[in-house]
């Protein structure tokens, strides 16, 4: 031990160097744990609020079918409460939740200011109203005793008040029922649901809207957040290689920087393995210590992107989080990492010749090799140019770990730039069919506009719910056949007639294998209904397209629908509460969505490339160390400061354009497969933005770096008279 810290005090500059490398590159790997980390506090969120495993909205139920639906097997919690939607005094809408505290056991309601309420009193969601104001909800003054809520309901404006007062405010007895389980799989809560179904059916009751099912604990916000989230664990994957090269390079540049060392224990007589044993736990000490500074770095890259994400998708402001599998595996990958690097560059070293090692100075060997001659036939069109090839050729590991960071951070900015600029051309591309002005969607469950009223009061009628198919959760819209909406132009067969088939995304199709004429089968919130397929949509999310009058009766609300658009600004009033938007207001949120997502890939990517920045700088540092002699080589001809700039910048500038080369090649490569593996994962039709802006900032970084790097060197070399480097050792 004490000749392992002589070893490390001897070198201080370099071990610092090679802690702070091997701490970015685990640190990087806390790219890995943003997902979980973000669906781990949504989850603990959830399991103190006792969020519901199944969630769904029902006709009118009484006392005894609430009952009886909680002695289902497997049920352990049941609730049924009103809720709805109630306007308030300048037109908007706001979800009204029943609840009683003495008897809540689903989804619980608790203030995080304040107090419960009583009769006249409200809990409100953040944002909504202060404490000790009022808010006036269909016609009625609450007084504000509290404000929180339920996660449930979290990305939401929602007013909570005892079940009474909501039957009061609405007018309307149960409309939801909310179950836990006490073992929730995908296939437990489907059995669940079959026996509701058919309980229900037992009282002419109904589900009006397809079951919220939430199964192993999951929160309700987080399929809302599966496209980013599973993007990022993708770019865990490039952040990983990233690191792996930066732990692969600083372990081998390492061990290299004893040769002298090694070469002087092995001259007066020490045997191999007790050399290469050394220098393993050496590499595995510089690792442990790396990992004091990388483990709370990517905990803190970790939580940082989580905040983003929660705070602008879901209004929540998370506490620290750690996910732990991901902290044991980036001690295992430093550690072991390190380790197997460290025993392959120790055998290296101890069986260099002798003679070469204690010279502590690379032989020229240009020439030995048959490529090396062909190369000396080549045109390259002066003495820089010439003595830049063969100093690339002579020490080709050292120029291919230097390559092989460069292409690294310049791979990774173009890759983490073309997932955002992709994700943000699908959201914006999955609007741009449609061509109303402003939408109004029923705040209630169920199809409670008449399209008859509707059409006469000079809107269209619509109907959007929630389907399945294939286990692939669908959007199900019932349109008119001849909207005007919606662009009704097919790639593949004929658009919707008047009860008759239905029409498919066409990237939807694609991935299942749908084809015109084929049968599909959609499970509803009534029943499985099966379609012919007449045509394939352009659209770009997973949409199915039925006849409105169809999906009314499939829906078991014939003449029913929930959305009205209109080719207006405005909408006029209408008979239920109604979320109403319009196209502007749409396009803003669609812009301020779009714009988070370049923040939270920007944040992502400026991570990856510094790490793979430093780490180039890291191992240029070393380099130019180890190429001391050779630059008091040039002083000793005669040379100057800027003819070791000129020799240096002709080697690292070739190094640099051929890393950010491949780079932008393998950016290309990656960007595709990934969002290749995304569009199979989800069924989509997301395509491929390549960001080939990246790829000139990327190549001027790694321009910038070697330029810093050369400048240093030569700087360096000259403030040390050429004998004493010349005759000195390590």
């Amino acid at each position: 031990m004490k000749a392992l810290l002589r070893s490390l005090r001897r070198a201080r500059g370099r071990v610092v160097a090679s802690v702070l490398a091997l701490g970015l590159a685990v640190g990087a790997m806390g790219v890995f744990a943003i997902p979980t980390v973000a669906s781990g506090t949504l989850r603990d969120m959830g399991e103190q609020d006792q969020l519901a495993h199944i969630g769904v909205a029902t006709s009118p139920i009484d006392e005894e079918t609430v009952r009886s639906m909680a002695e289902l097997p497997g049920v352990t919690a049941l609730e049924a409460r009103t809720v709805a939607g109630a306007d308030l005094p300048n037109g908007d809408t706001i979800r009204v939740v029943g609840f009683d505290k003495a008897t809540q056991v689903v989804n619980l309601v608790n203030p995080t200011d304040g107090r419960f309420p009583n009769a006249g009193e409200a809990i409100v969601s953040a944002g909504v109203a202060q404490l000790g104001e009022t808010v006036v909800v269909a016609g009625t003054q609450l007084d504000v005793v509290g404000v929180g809520g339920t996660t449930w309901w979290s990305d939401v404006d929602a007013v909570y008040v005892t079940e009474a007062q909501a039957r009061d405010l609405v007018g309307q007895p149960y409309s939801q029922v909310f179950a836990r389980l006490d073992n929730p799989t995908e296939e437990n809560l489907d059995a669940a649901v079959a026996d509701m179904r058919s309980l229900l059916a037992q009282s002419d009751a109904y589900f009006v809207e397809a079951p919220d099912l939430l199964p192993n604990g999951e929160h309700p916000i987080e399929a809302d957040l599966t496209q980013i989230s599973t993007m990022i664990g993708l770019l865990g994957v490039v952040a990983g290689l990233v690191a792996l090269v930066l732990l692969a390079s600083t372990s081998s540049a390492l061990i290299t920087d004893r040769s002298q060392e090694v070469a002087v224990m092995r001259a007066l007589g020490s045997p191999k393995r007790p050399l290469r044993r050394r220098l393993r736990r050496m590499a595995f000490a510089t690792a442990a210590a790396g990992l004091v500074i990388g483990i709370p770095l990517g905990v803190s890259i970790a939580n940082f992107v989580a905040r983003m994400i929660l705070e602008r998708f879901v209004g929540i402001t998370p506490g620290l989080a750690v996910s732990w599998p991901v902290v044991g595996a980036s001690v295992a990958f430093a550690l072991v990492g390190s380790r197997l690097v460290a025993a392959r560059s120790a055998r290296r070293v101890t069986k260099a010749p002798l003679a070469e090692a204690l010279r502590d100075r690379t032989p020229n060997s240009w020439g030995r090799r048959p490529l090396d001659r062909a190369l000396s036939h080549v045109p390259t069109g002066g003495l820089l140019a010439r003595l830049s090839l063969r100093s690339i050729m002579r020490t080709r590991a050292r120029s291919l770990s230097t390559v092989a960071q460069i292409a690294a951070g310049t791979g990774a900015a173009v890759v983490v730039a073309s997932l955002a600029l992709s994700i943000a051309d699908f959201n914006e591309g999955e609007s741009e069919p449609w061509s109303w002005e402003s939408a109004a969607t029923a705040a209630n469950p169920g199809l409670p506009f008449d399209p008859v009223d509707v059409s006469e009061a000079g809107l269209e009628p619509a109907i959007n719910v929630e389907g399945t198919h294939n286990g692939w959760e669908v959007d199900v819209l019932g349109l008119v056949p001849g909207t005007q909406m919606l662009d009704t132009q097919v790639e593949d067969g004929r658009w919707i007639a008047a009860g008759d088939g239905v029409v498919v995304s066409k990237g939807f199709a694609d991935h299942q294998g749908i084809g015109v004429g084929d049968r599909l089968d959609v499970e509803l919130a009534a029943a499985t209904v099966s379609y012919e397929v007449v045509g394939l949509h352009r659209s770009r999310a997973r949409d199915i397209y039925i006849p409105l009058e169809t999906l009314a009766e499939d829906l078991g609300t014939p003449g029913g629908a929930n959305m009205v658009f209109s080719n207006g600004p405005a909408i006029p009033a209408l008979p239920v509460p109604a979320d109403v938007v319009t196209i502007a207001e749409l396009s803003a949120e669609d812009t301020a969505a779009r714009q988070a997502i370049l923040a939270i890939f920007s944040a992502i990517g400026i991570i990856v490339a510094g790490v793979a920045a430093l780490g180039v700088a890291s191992l240029l540092a070393v380099t130019m160390y180890e190429r001391r002699h050779e630059m008091a080589t040039l002083l000793a001809i005669g040379g100057r400061q800027r003819d070791i700039v000129r020799v240096l910048l002709a080697e690292l500038v070739a190094l640099a354009l051929l890393g950010s080369a491949l780079g932008a090649v393998g950016g290309w490569f990656g960007a595709s497969f990934i969002m290749g593996a995304f569009e199979r994962a989800n069924a989509v039709d997301l395509g491929m933005v390549f960001a080939s802006n990246m790829i000139a900032p990327a190549t001027v970084g790694a321009l910038a770096i070697v330029t810093v790097i050369a400048l240093g060197a030569a700087r360096g070399a000259t403030r040390v008279p050429a004998a004493v480097t010349l005759r000195s050792a390590a």
